[in-house]
């Protein structure tokens, strides 16, 4: 229906129009309310078995070594290889801030569905939607607390599940990981294609499997055929950013779970190009506001919900400066922690407080350390100096 006909009842219109489309931002999977994930990097490919996970697993331990605070969110629901290649294995827990990653020994957070299951060899019998809603959960419900470079295992193809992911998770740009073979040309530029219709900038290509190197000369001989990445990438106009040997070393290393200590300066160079395209931009960190529940000598008080008075301290670039103190508004618990927010107040130090108030607390990203005794003022110093 034209603009001029519309009649602004879109229930009884079946019209094709701009309004019924929603933004890209509109698409977007709310992020867990108590993460804060700087970068994120979708790993695609056009088909399975070309070592998606593998690059994934690597790229991600090669930031890590870095100095960056790594994750990875395992998308690829029906085929979860992740924690096996970090050595993770067990069940994941749960926080009131959401379900709580599994960490490598190096330090990467791991989400996968096999943190879920009872065994990990337990197979994923979902149907498109059900999967599509657990990558959604891993984005939402996950609480990855701080990361600079998040990457994602995307499942393989490009299905109802990718484009989930795809439309639901704020990618920065993804990696495309193919093999060389014949048929490849064609996959690659399915995958592209998609990217490009999503609007999401494709960071370059990563050719696996491209040859073995023979330990005695150091000849490389191609195993699936010549490679044809540098004329597909040049026809795209896309950067290749590594072609992977074919090394039973690596895969052994896999699956012995030490992914971590592959060392391959093709990860090492992809790493650095990452932090190129995709910088860290360090915000300042300003003044902290630090809320203490005291009595009248200024000792904390013993329990949150019946102090006499709310003492409050600035924490910027190392110095406390002691402000104001006040009497505490007889108030519920979540008007309180709505109190405590709007005078910008980010941490709660105290004795004892009730759950319900620590929930509303949290629910509003104040951090709350429970369980102080003694001198207000040493508090938070002692907080400052991160001894608490």
């Amino acid at each position: 229906m034209s603009e001029a006909n519309c009649t602004g009842s879109c229930s009884t219109c079946s019209a094709d129009c701009a309004s019924r489309k929603p933004s890209k931002e509109e698409l977007l999977e709310p992020a867990n309310k108590f993460s804060k994930i700087k970068r994120v990097i979708g790993v695609v490919s056009g088909k399975g078995g070309v070592g998606k996970s593998f690059v994934t697993s690597c790229l991600t331990a090669a930031m890590q070594k870095k100095g960056y605070q790594t994750a990875i969110l395992d998308a690829d629901v029906t085929g979860p290889s992740i924690p096996k290649s970090f050595g993770i294995s067990g069940k994941t827990g749960g926080s009131p801030q959401g379900m709580v990653p599994a960490v490598s020994s190096a330090g990467t957070k791991v989400m996968s569905v096999n943190l879920l299951v009872d065994q990990e060899d337990t197979p994923v019998l979902w149907r498109g939607p059900v999967v599509a809603g657990v990558v959604k959960q891993f984005w939402s419900e996950v609480f990855w607390d701080q990361v600079d470079y998040m990457f994602v295992d995307m499942p393989p193809g490009t299905g109802d599940v990718p484009l989930t992911a795809f439309q639901s998770l704020p990618l920065d740009g993804i990696i495309l990981v193919t093999s060389p073979q014949d048929l490849v040309s064609m996959i690659v530029k399915k995958a592209v294609n998609m990217a490009k219709a999503m609007e999401i900038p494709i960071l370059g290509m990563v050719e696996n499997y491209s040859y073995m190197q023979c330990k005695c000369c150091g000849e490389k001989q191609p195993v699936f055929g010549e490679s044809h990445i540098d004329e597909i990438a040049a026809e795209l106009q896309l950067p290749v950013l590594a072609k992977l040997p074919l090394d039973f070393q690596l895969a052994q290393k896999v699956d012995q779970g030490l992914v971590e200590e592959i060392q391959l300066s093709h990860f090492e160079e992809m790493a650095a190009y990452v932090e190129k395209v995709c910088p860290i931009t360090e915000e300042a960190a300003g003044p902290e506001l630090v809320a203490v529940a005291i009595e009248e000598d200024g000792q904390v008080a013993a329990h949150f919900n019946k102090c006499q008075y709310v003492r409050y301290y600035e924490i910027n670039e190392g110095q406390v400066k002691k402000l104001k103190e006040e009497n505490v508004p007889e108030v519920g618990n979540e008007p309180f922690a709505k109190y405590l927010l709007e005078k910008k107040v980010q941490v709660v130090l105290c004795h004892g407080i009730g759950f319900p108030a620590m929930q509303k607390l949290m629910e509003e990203k104040i951090t709350v350390l429970p369980g102080q005794k003694g001198d207000a003022d040493s508090l938070v110093e002692a907080y400052k100096n991160g001894e608490l």
